[in-house]
């Protein structure tokens, strides 16, 4: 026998698709792991189960088998997957663990879409992030011999923005990991590196928790220009330069996120190898 998988990518921040009822014998956090696997399995930084009840729901796992609420490059992934199935039409709503994402198809060549990813929370326990402070905005945070503004926020999953003034000078993956693991954060954060070109353009390379530094970030790359935004930096409305791309983010009382979603292949791989 043999499990039907999808893979899919987001500039370059890579998912495999599921449908829930084909792994129901299959502990999801066991499956992940495998299937996200680069040297044994499939390979990707997440795994989406995907489930209908009646709408469509989307259950994230980073590639360590750790769940996260919501991830937005992987919900723009999920948004071509169905769109590309039929199941919905150019605008519907996708269920998370984060709350309901409203989708709007702006173009089918490419896919684009256009996500509402609600509000932004900066209440400390609903990160969660340790401080004694009504917010954690452009705090001081050193690691090693560097001090750095970090501020965090909730959208999505938790993010930690970090502003640096070169990325190219950063060591994404050792910085990022001191960050994440911080005791700051007790369920650990994403890390977004977060470089000011001007007031309508950012860049951000992130390193994700459970998975490590990635080509990108839908989520984070929001939380850079909320963050951005709401310290002066940036204007409502940002272009959000990653590695192989850009999204268009539009921020104010609501988060929107506009950007592409690019189908891999489809495929079987045997359930004994699972």
């Amino acid at each position: 026998m043999e499990l039907f998988f999808a893979k899919y990518h987001g500039l370059g921040n890579d998912f495999i698709i599921v449908e829930a009822e084909e792994i129901q014998t299959f502990d999801s956090e066991k499956l992940a792991k495998t299937l996200c696997n680069r040297r044994t399995g499939i390979g990707a930084d997440g795994l989406i189960v995907i489930k209908y009840d009646p709408r469509p729901e989307m259950v994230f796992y980073n590639s360590d088998g750790s769940s996260a609420t919501m991830c937005g490059n992987g919900i723009r992934c999920l948004a071509n997957y169905l769109y590309l199935s039929g199941v919905t039409d150019k605008e519907y709503i996708i269920k998370t663990g984060a709350g309901d994402m409203r989708i709007e198809v702006v173009s089918e060549e490419p896919f684009l879409v256009r996500i509402n990813m609600g509000s932004p929370d900066f209440t400390p326990e609903n990160i969660p992030v340790v401080t004694d402070k009504e917010t954690f905005i452009n705090q001081p945070f050193t690691v090693g011999n560097d001090t750095f503004s970090v501020s965090s926020v909730f959208i999505g999953t938790a993010h930690a923005v970090v502003f640096v003034d070169d990325l190219d000078k950063i060591n994404i993956k050792k910085t990022g990991d001191a960050i994440c693991h911080h005791p700051l954060f007790p369920n650990r954060a994403n890390v977004n590196f977060t470089q000011i070109i001007d007031e309508n353009t950012l860049r951000v390379r992130t390193f994700e928790r459970g998975v490590g530094p990635t080509l990108a970030c839908g989520s984070g790359s929001c939380a850079a220009a909320v963050i951005s935004h709401k310290l002066g930096f940036t204007g409502e409305k940002v272009e959000v330069q990653l590695t192989l791309g850009s999204l268009q983010i539009e921020v104010g009382g609501t988060v929107y996120m506009t950007g592409t979603a690019t189908k891999v292949y489809d495929g079987n791989i045997p359930i004994s190898n699972l």
